[in-house]
């Protein structure tokens, strides 16, 4: 038998992004995609450290950040 698992809310969140910012997305080279990629890993490293160093909270919910 298999244990069981009680859902994650980080699992199940959900956020929209506009067209037009997926077309925004779209127009980016491939390196500037990535950039943006280790910009949002930056950020959230960032954040994570600074809500851990105040003992609020393990980890920062980004589901509000859409494309540039």
């Amino acid at each position: 038998m298999s244990p069981v698992t009680t859902p994650n809310p980080r699992d199940q969140r959900t956020y929209y992004v506009s067209d037009e910012r997926l077309r925004a997305f779209a127009k980016l080279s491939y390196a500037q995609r990535l950039h943006w990629v280790e910009q949002c890993s930056q950020f959230v490293r960032l954040a994570q450290q600074a809500m851990a160093k105040d003992n609020k909270i393990s980890h920062v919910d980004i589901s509000s950040v859409g494309a540039p």
